[in-house]
């Protein structure tokens, strides 16, 4: 390798790629953080055949993708992430791919490292045909953000800019919706019309953008409908949640929700779910919860069902609403149950979201590509009848 420089420059990006993808490796858990390590690392093997080449030049350095990867890691490394690189489809069958995910879904980032002229350039049309700039990508990821709520709200869409923007282009892309991070660079190249805008001052605007992105918790609205699945009405009236949770049943499976109930009690957490909302559930989930506890209830479950049902709101099915036919095709099969589809439909359609402990549904639907606005916690029985053979646990006061 004839430039010194050129290979130290190189084995420093090795070096530098290596520690990226251990950075990782504290948030593996994280949706989406595989994948971002499998690029880092076929990044490595790529400067590592560069390396093992008789000739390398500094323009092939230039080619490495590490920069852009860098700035997707930094911003995995912060709370509230929960995926990378989510793939989302549109309804014109393209597809949007959301660099870093988090609040819970309700925020979107695309990471941008590209040099701040460059984006320009492109922006004005300065570049080779089919080529797309930042403000196609930015029309894409609203129009992908709005066909895919998160808890009936469209995702705010963030742009960071790793190595900063031009001020008028930040102002381009503000003015379609998008919240822009990233260092303002005074435009240099290009002349814009007075009258372009309706703001004549963009740095201050960015700054107004900027207070908006510190409190964008605050601006999304919470839903105020809570819609019950049968396993958390159970959840709810069950004598393990109210109290008696000092027992070893018969069956295992109830010894371990008394377990777990001892260590996380639920109905405490929907109590604090439950205040200030309007409860409601469908006809389906009624009727089998109420079937359930008249065969397995015992006399104190069924008066908590019975105070249940004082404040709660039963209203019709109407699972097959044409609101959502995507919906209404899920396919019944394995951990898609019909009465579950029923419930989480008519959550949807009425736009509450789904208080359940059937994790399982909503996994399953998520691999037939449905989503749904729920909130999921323990599950837990009905128990009080088989106390009598239970063994009571001494509990220390």
């Amino acid at each position: 390798m004839a430039d010194t420089d050129v290979a130290a420059d190189l084995e420093k990006k090795i070096l530098f790629g290596n520690e990226l993808a251990d950075r990782l490796l504290p948030i593996v858990q994280i949706d989406g953080v595989y994948k971002i390590r499998k690029k880092i690392q076929q990044e490595v093997s790529f400067l590592k055949k560069l390396k093992s080449s008789q000739f390398v030049k500094k323009e092939q350095l230039s080619c490495s993708n590490l920069r852009h990867l860098s700035a997707v890691v930094e911003c995995a490394l912060r709370p509230g992430v929960i995926a990378l690189s989510k793939v989302f489809h549109t309804n014109d069958g393209n597809r949007v791919s959301i660099d870093v995910i988090s609040d819970n879904g309700r925020i979107w980032t695309k990471v941008i490292a590209r040099n701040p002229r460059s984006l320009s350039a492109l922006s004005h049309g300065n570049a080779s045909y089919g080529a797309r700039s930042v403000l196609d990508q930015a029309e894409d990821y609203l129009s992908c953000a709005i066909q895919h709520p998160c808890f009936y709200q469209t995702p705010q869409v963030v742009f960071e800019f790793v190595s900063g923007i031009e001020d008028v282009l930040a102002m381009k892309l503000q003015n379609l919706g998008i919240i822009v991070k990233g260092e303002l660079i005074a435009t240099e190249s290009f002349n814009v019309s007075d009258n372009e805008f309706s703001d004549t001052d963009s740095s201050e605007t960015i700054l107004k953008n900027d207070d908006k992105q510190i409190n964008i918790e605050n601006q999304i609205t919470e839903v105020d409908t809570l819609n019950l699945d049968v396993t958390t009405m159970m959840a709810y009236v069950s004598n393990l949640t109210n109290g008696h949770c000092n027992f070893v049943f018969k069956q295992p499976l109830l010894s371990q929700q008394a377990a777990w109930e001892a260590q996380r009690p639920v109905k405490p957490d929907l109590e604090r779910l439950f205040q200030g909302k309007t409860l409601i559930c469908c006809e389906a989930a009624w009727d089998d919860f109420s079937k359930i506890v008249n065969i397995l209830g015992g006399p104190n479950e069924k008066l908590r069902t019975d105070q249940l049902r004082e404040r709660l709101t039963v209203m019709p099915d109407d699972q097959n609403g044409p609101d959502d036919i995507k919906r209404a095709e899920l396919k019944v099969k394995g951990r898609i149950r019909l009465r579950s589809k029923i419930v989480f439909n008519f959550g949807q359609r009425v736009r509450a979201l789904t208080v359940s402990a059937n994790e399982g549904f909503v996994r399953a639907a998520k691999q037939q590509g449905i989503s749904y606005a729920a909130i999921i916690h323990e599950s837990r029985a009905l128990t009080e009848q088989k106390e009598a053979t239970a063994t009571v646990l001494n509990v220390k006061k």
